[in-house]
């Protein structure tokens, strides 16, 4: 059963966790942690990648599966708010948030060949999504120990909240496609 959000129907599934955002502020400017937060916008594995991947299984399940394609456009508006509050965070923070990042000493530019093209298997999809969270949850712990920023780690947290709701979704999923 997928969690409720107070104040929706019982029936009403949730997509992000119920806690508040906090405010999309910064103790001030930080060219080192813009740079770790662009990471999470716009790499390999990252929100931006998310959405997109999220809106085309909504495509690839919708009308075969019209529930679950609808579940994964929610879940990619819930990521494309984090993907909004990152890119205002490393503004904020001093940097630029182009659609790439540095890895491994090379500028890496996003581009859609970062999506993993899954169409074949529910499961497959959901087994996609599930280790895409789980690293994502990883690498925001990560970052919460090197910043040394209330303000943004606090949002890192949150984000988390949510990134969690989504393995509780994409894990019920999973069990369903492989009964």
């Amino acid at each position: 059963m997928l969690s409720r959000q107070p104040g929706r129907p019982d029936n009403a599934p949730r997509y992000a966790a119920p806690e508040p955002y906090p405010s999309i502020q910064v103790c001030g400017p930080n060219k080192k942690y813009a740079q770790m937060l662009k990471i999470d916008l716009a790499c390999p594995q990252s929100e931006l990648t998310a959405v997109t991947q999220y809106v085309y299984q909504s495509w690839q399940l919708d009308p075969k599966l019209s529930q679950v394609s609808n579940t994964m456009r929610h879940v990619a508006m819930v990521e494309m708010h984090h993907l909004d509050m990152l890119g205002q965070l490393i503004v904020l923070l001093g940097g630029n948030p182009t659609f790439s990042c540095r890895q491994q000493g090379r500028q890496i530019i996003w581009d859609g060949g970062m999506v993993t093209y899954c169409h074949d298997s529910l499961a497959q999809m959901m087994k996609e999504n599930i280790a895409a969270e789980e690293f994502a949850i990883e690498t925001y712990q990560r970052q919460i120990k090197c910043i040394d920023d209330p303000n943004i780690v606090a949002i890192l947290q949150r984000i988390i909240l949510d990134e969690k709701v989504h393995l509780e979704i994409f894990h019920q999923y999973l069990a369903e496609a492989q009964c």
